[in-house]
């Protein structure tokens, strides 16, 4: 699940829709694949629907994103991670904000655990929580399962867990969401933070940090602490975004 504003609904839509006035022509998107299922195979559907104009859609992850719009394969890319200022410079590139990636920690369906605190979630992710008896469950031991990515940009999880080194040395390591949705369903004691977007879709319990659940109206409010915001990268700026956030 991600959160919009009324904002960042028109600027995905004038995103595309500046994009195919510019080519005239098919055009596409590549990138992180939580905007790819969490939104851009829905708007890119009904854009072919409405003005019969193809729209190329690929999942994918940050380094994809900067790579198709760097080489002009395609102009879109999807980002989860802030583009840096030297990436940006260096092929004259422009982060638009367009969503806000709800984070949830997830556990077994079987797991008793319905609330941890955000210190504990950190803490399970560092190594210094490794039994869910020390966080009120099961004498099992934690099976944390972490998706070890952009280490060299800004990645939310990351930052919102204050996680500046090594995560836990008993981590189950994955390069996908999926693949951690996965495990979780299969152990009882696994547990991961992965897009909601993701992992309303699967069999596996979304718990409340800090005793308040993974919503859109908690994350207006500020109230939930897990999320990242996520980007389209452009070729420069579209003439029309100074207007947009005026109006």
């Amino acid at each position: 699940m991600m959160y919009y504003n009324k904002k960042m609904k028109c600027l995905l839509i004038y995103l595309i829709m500046s994009a195919s006035l510019l080519y005239a022509a098919d055009f596409g998107y590549q990138g992180t694949h939580i905007l790819t299922h969490g939104a851009l195979e829905d708007v890119a559907r009904a854009f072919e629907k409405k003005y019969g104009m193809h729209v190329t859609v690929k999942g994918g992850g940050c380094a994809d994103g900067i790579a198709v719009v760097a080489k002009d394969r395609y102009e879109m890319g999807g980002l989860c991670c802030p583009l840096s200022p030297e990436t940006a410079k260096k092929y004259g590139m422009t982060a638009h904000r367009v969503a806000v990636d709800i984070k949830a920690v997830i556990v077994n369906p079987k797991n008793s655990i319905k609330n941890l605190t955000m210190q504990q979630v950190s803490d399970i992710h560092k190594g210094t929580i490794t039994g869910w008896k020390q966080v009120g469950g099961s004498h099992k031991p934690v099976a944390l399962v972490f998706r070890d990515h952009c280490r060299d940009m800004d990645e939310p999880v990351r930052k919102a867990l204050s996680i500046k080194g090594d995560i836990s040395k008993k981590a189950i390591i994955v390069k996908t969401d999926q693949e951690i949705i996965e495990n979780v369903e299969k152990f009882p004691s696994a547990i991961g933070v992965v897009s909601r977007v993701l992992a309303e879709k699967a069999k596996v319990k979304i718990i409340d940090v800090d005793e308040v659940s993974p919503t859109p109206r908690n994350v207006e409010k500020k109230l939930y602490p897990i999320t990242g915001d996520l980007y389209i990268v452009t070729k420069g700026m579209p003439e029309w975004s100074d207007r947009l956030w005026k109006d």
